[in-house]
């Protein structure tokens, strides 16, 4: 049977006073090995989880019910994590969505691996699980998406070593304490319990709330978290991500009673987050926003030509935001004047404006815009060619296809 019971198990934690050190040293080993692998030969990264599930489950007892079960779910967990990698993306929602769901799937392998531990550790013990996997989760997506941007990772899957070294080492440590705890004399630490969960909602509000502060009065965004031709989007974005965080948080410390009143304070900065997310998408503070944003790109990085070419975009849509059809085309005009975009030739013409122009008629200044992109991006003539010929036909072309290895917009 896979189920152990509670007596089977606490001779041998008599035996073995220092499981959260042998856990750490367990779940997290594997995982070094296979990444010294992968530096020589790609895909062993996918030997990650079910390696650090089984040497992991040993450094709790030789019975091989709870390595089998952290194995085969750490597997499949490593094979889902490797299949959803389709699109990178810098929004830093996806980065708080990932991590909520990664500490879900995590709990519920934390649900069925305790079922061979002692019945007092079964709740305690999938946390155990949950926090380090919510953690991990979201590193995991912060080094896909906006890092991979940021530092120019490449294709190395640094991602699923850190979702494995994270989620191996905090569930050695907090599942090892426990079994550890056993051993030791009751001590009521329900009060600390509470106010950790409380508090790391306060945190992450607190968080949210102060890089806002510092970075958007200066008409700036976290980390550089921009992708797309709205800055107040990847605004609202940053301050929606962590309110949906705090306010999971605070809800789940809430519900547990763990120090309502703390988990109230981080509930209401959560809503005040949320509330802000879709302020600033309004204007005036949009327009704003995205202008001085631009016009701050222009100034500081005034030697790029992927700064130059974005910030004129930024504005060309600002301007048509406004109803000032002038504005817009003469800053894409500006924008199709760009030299030496390496954004352009690695991601070709952007044609978010474009499209919005055509639906506003202006067939005329958007054939110009790609006939000036020829320059821009020579390898995608073809493309530019189709475009032209369904736009003089007075169809709306399909700019999101374009072949292997042409991103869309």
């Amino acid at each position: 049977m896979l189920i152990t019971r509670s007596a089977e198990l606490t001779p041998a934690l008599s035996r073995h006073p220092s499981f959260s050190r042998r856990g750490i040293l367990a779940f997290t080993l594997p995982v070094l090995i296979v990444l010294g692998l992968t530096l020589h030969a790609s895909y062993y990264f996918l030997l990650a989880g079910p390696l650090c599930g089984i040497i992991g489950g040993l450094a709790f007892g030789r019975r091989w019910s709870l390595p089998i079960i952290l194995g085969t779910c750490f597997a499949m967990t490593g094979g889902l994590f490797a299949l959803q990698q389709d699109i990178r993306t810098a929004w830093f929602t996806d980065v708080v969505w990932v991590g909520l769901a990664s500490g879900f799937l995590f709990w519920c392998i934390g649900v069925c691996a305790v079922m061979v531990l002692p019945s007092d550790l079964r709740f305690r013990g999938a946390m155990s699980f949950a926090v380090p996997g919510t953690i991990a989760g979201m590193v995991f997506q912060f080094l896909y998406g906006p890092a991979h941007y940021l530092f120019g990772l490449g294709n190395f899957p640094w991602e699923h070593f850190a979702l494995w070294l994270i989620a191996g080492a905090g569930t050695g440590w907090l599942l090892g304490a426990d079994l550890d705890r056993l051993n030791q004399p009751e001590q009521d630490k329900s009060g600390v319990l509470r106010n950790s969960w409380a508090i790391t909602s306060i945190a992450c509000a607190a968080i949210g709330l102060f890089t806002a502060v510092v970075y958007f009065v200066r008409y700036q965004l976290p980390f550089g978290l921009f992708n797309s031709l709205s800055p107040s989007t990847a605004a609202s974005d940053w301050l929606f991500g962590w309110g949906v965080l705090a306010g999971t948080i605070g809800i789940f410390a809430a519900a547990k009673k763990f120090g309502r009143g703390w988990a109230t304070t981080g509930l209401v900065l959560a809503v005040a987050l949320l509330v802000a997310s879709y302020r600033v998408e309004a204007d005036p503070w949009r327009s704003r926003f995205n202008a001085s944003y631009a016009e701050k790109l222009l100034r500081e990085q005034g030697h790029s030509g992927d700064a130059i070419y974005t910030a004129n975009l930024i504005l060309s849509q600002t301007a048509l935001d406004r109803n000032d059809l002038a504005a817009s085309k003469r800053y894409l005009m500006e924008a199709a004047a760009t030299t030496g975009a390496k954004s352009i030739e690695q991601n070709g013409l952007d044609t978010s404006v474009a499209r919005n122009l055509l639906q506003r008629g202006e067939r005329d200044i958007v054939l110009e815009y790609f006939n000036r992109g020829r320059t821009l991006w020579p390898q995608g003539a073809q493309f530019i060619t189709r475009w032209e010929g369904q736009i003089k036909a007075g169809r709306m072309p399909n700019f999101n296809t374009r072949g292997p290895g042409i991103g869309g917009n």
